[in-house]
């Protein structure tokens, strides 16, 4: 019972000496608040583009139609074997990928944009830029503070999200930037030059192998192995067909991006919110700290 009596009087005690120092309490939270405020008004405002896509990639499969002649086509070295690969996976991995952003996204954009915009006026659509990087009146860079390309990806993959939906087969992109035009723009871009680029890597691929079948069919002596080859060529001659008849080669826009009129962030009233209570817990400890010194102090004399 004494115990308990003890505990409450200790709370009690606890609670008056925060009390008593209720002043400090609040300068030091009203502290935190201001800070928090001034941190979160000097925040630009980030716009996020979105668009969804549809992946245009089909199943490749030649077994059906060969199975019959698998044998004879290894004795070529030539694989029937069955297989189907999502194009749109490995799309999604080659716009995340260094070789990506240097040779596709980098040659079409401007530097000083993704590495030292600063702020964004919408009266005028015009980016501020840091002056301490990048002089926007002389269009020079300051000497020695020019961020490397290794610098500028990872800007990059932090201004990039790009997600499948496994259950849809659907893939979102967004692209953040205090411009939404710019926004948009890089959005479309990256949507644009994955396609190409795509579609070149497979143009190479089936005029390889068009000119290696060929080889195989006059080198051979067998009609049935002909005949197999004969089809493989078909089949790789339409694949080049649909290669150059084809833009959208392997995502096909659903939903285009757009230049968003309302920010994405950042949550400037989540900020102030988090800065004053960050602010007041640790003026509750101090006023505690603070407490229990002096009358550690008290006990002593």
């Amino acid at each position: 019972m004494n115990q308990d009596n003890y505990n409450e009087i200790d709370f009690v005690d606890l609670f008056f000496g925060v009390w008593n120092k209720k002043i400090l309490v609040i300068c030091i939270t009203t502290f935190f608040a201001v800070i928090s405020v001034s941190y979160s008004l000097s925040l630009p405002n980030i716009y996020t583009s979105s668009a969804l896509l549809a992946s245009t990639s089909k199943e490749e499969s030649l077994s059906g139609n060969l199975g019959n002649y698998s044998s004879f086509a290894g004795m070529a070295g030539i694989n029937l074997s069955s297989g189907s690969s999502d194009k749109s996976i490995e799309a999604i991995e080659r716009i995340k990928s260094y070789d990506f952003f240097i040779e596709q996204f980098l040659p079409n954009i401007e530097f000083q944009n993704l590495v030292a915009a600063d702020a964004w006026s919408p009266e005028i659509n015009e980016i501020n830029y840091n002056q301490s990087i990048f002089n926007k009146n002389s269009g020079k860079w300051i000497e020695d503070k020019k961020p490397s390309h290794q610098e500028a990806f990872i800007i990059y993959n932090e201004m990039l999200e790009i997600s499948k939906n496994k259950r849809t087969s659907f893939t979102l992109i967004k692209v953040e930037h205090i411009s939404p035009i710019i926004a948009k723009k890089w959005t479309n871009l990256i949507i644009r030059k994955i396609n190409s680029h795509m579609r070149v890597l497979d143009r190479i691929i089936s005029e390889s192998s068009i000119n290696y079948l060929t080889k195989e069919y006059n080198k051979s002596n067998l009609s049935e192995l002909k005949q197999v080859v004969g089809k493989l060529v078909q089949s790789e001659i339409q694949t080049l067909m649909l290669i150059e008849v084809t833009d959208d080669y392997i995502f096909n826009i659903i939903s285009s991006p757009i230049a968003p009129e309302k920010k994405s962030g950042p949550s400037r009233a989540l900020i102030c919110i988090l800065g004053s209570v960050l602010g007041f817990i640790i003026s509750i400890l101090t006023a505690l700290m603070l407490h229990l010194s002096d009358k550690r102090k008290t006990l002593n004399i």
